[in-house]
């Protein structure tokens, strides 16, 4: 019987089917104790007809089957296999453990002469895998070593210093004071155009534009309403001062201007006049008043009216106004011997002008009025048959000048 389970190790032997766990010629075996009893493989089932040489072997510690727990009985049995084999044969002590006999033993040293060569590779891969390990775990304490001696002595003391120059470090950068503000960059390209709104677009602006123009508080203030181009704004100055020079019609088929213009008509000339005025356009809302004195150089004679005035802004530095009022000429008379003395005559009087504003306290204007004479006893009147103070007639004059503004 122990012959017979001899020949039974000898031939799995040589099948292979005894040497299954090892990796291939690469790998390095592990000195490894007798494989427990309770190893299983799991492709060698009951009643297989080497099941107890498989299992002899696998008591004695020769074979622990490959990682997956099967035993590949039908695959060829490497020499680097068979060496693994013997090695453990050797470092177990499975030859006193599982009753060789002398015939047993030389077989198995023939075994072994025949992978002398193998055997003698993996006792040295064994030892230098644990030179190998032992000088790991020699350098793992010399790491550890110094790692617990970071947090002590010397090391310590550098570690704090250094901890302290980089804080130094980062106060002194953010204590450094902000340069001088450099050239502001080109203007960026325009951005696209945003989406377009809901609501209705705006209408075109043209130049015609009107405007309400609210004169200045009055008890019965009056809105004005402009249509044209808006011109700035004047300031708000009513009170005002002229100047004057004009042209008045004189009757020179029986009194000539003495030192005036004189007309080519056989009826009708002129004279001319120089005068002054003083007023506000504004009393009661648009309306208001003036004062005017003229003198009538070619006739010597003076002429003086009061005027109520409607004055109208057109909205830019262009006004216009009209007016009524009374007035009183004093001027010579005159008979056929000579002056006589001197006289008055009352007219009614209309006038309408035209005035440009270039600034809010100088403007000039341009001005026509008509008198109509209750008396002509005077020269001053300019109409036929002064010498009858019942005759009554009309006499008109045109002048221009300035207006200072105040």
């Amino acid at each position: 019987m122990r012959n017979t389970l001899m020949i039974s190790s000898i031939v799995a032997l040589s099948l292979g089917v005894a040497g299954a766990q090892t990796a291939p010629a690469t790998s390095t075996p592990a000195t490894t104790t007798a494989a427990p009893a309770q190893v299983t493989l799991s492709d060698v089932p009951a009643g297989h007809w080497a099941k107890d040489a498989v299992d002899k072997i696998v008591s004695c510690g020769l074979i622990q089957g490959f990682p997956d727990g099967t035993f590949r009985g039908n695959e060829n049995l490497t020499r680097y296999q068979a060496a693994l084999i013997f090695h453990r044969l050797l470092t177990s002590g499975a030859m006193a453990q599982c009753g060789f006999s002398s015939g047993d033993m030389t077989t198995i040293v023939n075994g072994m002469q025949e992978v002398s060569t193998e055997l003698a590779a993996i006792s040295t891969r064994v030892g230098d895998l644990e030179k190998a390990n032992a000088d790991q775990a020699a350098r793992i304490a010399a790491l550890e070593e110094k790692i617990a001696g970071l947090n002590t002595g010397a090391a310590s003391a550098d570690v704090t210093a250094l901890t302290a120059r980089i804080d130094a470090l980062e106060a002194a950068i953010k204590n450094i004071p902000a340069g001088p503000q450099g050239p502001a960059g080109p203007a960026g390209p325009q951005g696209p155009a945003g989406p377009a709104g809901t609501a209705a677009a705006p209408a075109p602006v043209t130049s015609t534009t009107t405007t309400v123009v609210t004169e200045p508080a009055t008890p019965a203030a009056s809105t004005t309403v402009v249509i044209g181009d808006v011109a700035p704004a004047m300031a708000d100055k009513n009170l005002y001062a002229g100047l004057s020079f004009g042209a008045k019609m004189s009757d020179i088929a029986t009194k000539a201007c003495k030192s005036g213009l004189r007309g080519n008509g056989a009826d009708v000339g002129y004279c001319t006049t120089v005068g002054g005025m003083i007023g506000s356009k504004s009393v009661f809302g648009p309306i208001g008043a003036r004062v005017a004195v003229d003198y009538n150089i070619g006739q010597k004679a003076v002429n003086a009216d009061l005027a109520a005035t409607y004055n109208l802004d057109l909205g830019t530095n262009l006004g216009v106004y009209a007016g009524l009022g009374l007035g009183l000429t004093a001027s010579p008379t005159y008979t056929t011997t000579g002056t006589a003395g001197s006289t008055t005559d009352m007219y009614g009087l209309g006038l309408v002008g035209v005035e440009y504003r270039f600034t809010d306290s100088i403007a000039a204007f341009v001005e026509g009025n008509g008198r109509y004479y209750l008396s002509n006893k005077g020269t001053g009147t300019g109409i036929s048959g002064n010498s009858s103070s019942t005759t009554r007639g009309f006499n008109g004059a045109v002048k221009a000048g300035v207006k200072f503004y105040f």
